[in-house]
């Protein structure tokens, strides 16, 4: 009879829904102060240079439409997502995703199927918060040289010093 109450208890706490771990914006500079909680980014894909510095990336022109857009643990999308022609730039309000739970942001090249995305972490989009609030998204590679170039995105973010894919948790 224990037995069969334990196994219950057990079986009923695996269908228990679990808990999605959401992106904490409360304590940036921006939510403390009473302002808004946005980041600006800019699709500087079709630029030959300046903005791969820590990425690991080789920044190489390639102008093409991105797609950002704030996602959940589980991958779902919290919220309506941004796509940025190049060059162009939109601004993303982060508050209005933390209400829907978001975990990380996934930035991502649509058409160019070839092109690897990149993701913010939490700790980054908490960063770039802290920051200026503003990120440039470029394309670039990092094959070594005599070998076929990966084409991926990268991210760097004034204020914060945030970068990816190299960066924390990226």
């Amino acid at each position: 009879m224990i037995r069969t109450i334990a196994l219950s208890a057990l079986a009923m706490g695996m269908l228990a829904p679990t808990a999605f771990a959401a992106c904490d914006i409360s304590q940036t500079k921006c939510a403390v102060n009473g302002g808004k909680c946005n980041i600006k980014f800019r699709n500087v894909t079709g630029v030959a240079s300046g903005s791969d510095q820590g990425t690991g990336l080789s920044q190489k022109p390639s102008a093409q439409t991105i797609k950002i857009k704030a996602i959940k643990d589980n991958g779902e999308k919290a919220g309506n997502a941004l796509t940025i022609n190049s060059p162009g730039n939109k601004t993303m309000n982060v508050d209005k995703k933390a209400r829907k739970e978001f975990a990380k942001i996934r930035i991502a090249s649509p058409a160019l199927a070839g092109v690897q995305g990149v993701t913010m972490s939490c700790s980054d989009v908490q960063a770039v918060l802290n920051g200026n609030g503003t990120c440039k998204v470029f394309s670039g590679n990092d094959a070594p040289e005599f070998k076929v170039p990966d084409y991926k995105l990268g991210f760097s973010c004034n204020g914060g010093t945030v970068t990816g894919p190299e960066s924390r948790g990226s």
